[in-house]
């Protein structure tokens, strides 16, 4: 069967009077989290260009945390690492893109239906790729800068406890939307018993 929804299907519960009440209960939650997202990104990007602006600060931050001297890296090596660090964050930016598309789905009435569930699971999908993309970066980023793959860095690790605790996350929002999406399907199908 297919649960195909589009942003104009309209469930019988998002016209109720109950859906009212829910989205004035959660509209600020929903507003929040979209205001969240969007400052998430934008300090990402903000970060990036601030710490990315110093060569040599960022060169050096490099060279000891690898032990090996990069401050000699051409500028033309620099740009391609610093253009690979904004794709990390284009990466999130996908996230948060789902983020603000989920709370929209919540805030359209839309809490309990298989199309809030399929936007759970593009944020939990976008935040496990995010995740990937930002080591695979990080490993390309070194590479760049020392000419040689190092996974084991002797100053640190390549990928790093939030890596883990961000694909936790991530983790835990795919199961919940496997979870919205199952219920989501049951109750359609008792809808169209009774």
């Amino acid at each position: 069967m297919s649960h195909a929804l589009t942003h104009d299907h309209v469930s019988p519960f998002a016209a109720s009077p109950a859906a009212s009440r829910l989205r004035r209960r959660i509209g600020w939650i929903c507003q929040a989290f979209r205001i969240a997202a969007v400052v998430w990104i934008v300090w990402i990007f903000a970060m990036d260009l601030l710490v990315w602006g110093n060569k040599a600060t960022v060169l050096q931050a490099f060279s000891q945390w690898l032990a090996v001297d990069v401050t000699g890296v051409s500028t033309a090596s620099y740009a391609v690492a610093f253009a690979l660090v904004l794709v990390a964050g284009c990466a999130g930016a996908v996230v948060a893109l789902c983020l603000w598309q989920l709370a929209a789905t919540y805030l359209a009435g839309r809490v309990f239906t298989i199309d809030a569930a399929l936007w759970l699971r593009r944020t939990g999908l976008a935040a496990v790729a995010a995740v990937a993309v930002t080591v695979v970066i990080r490993i390309l980023v070194v590479a760049i800068f020392t000419g040689q793959v190092i996974l084991f860095p002797p100053h640190g690790f390549i990928v790093l406890p939030q890596d883990l605790l961000n694909l936790i996350f991530a983790a835990f929002v795919l199961a919940l939307a496997h979870i919205f999406k199952a219920a989501a399907e049951m109750a359609d199908d008792h809808a169209q018993i009774v």
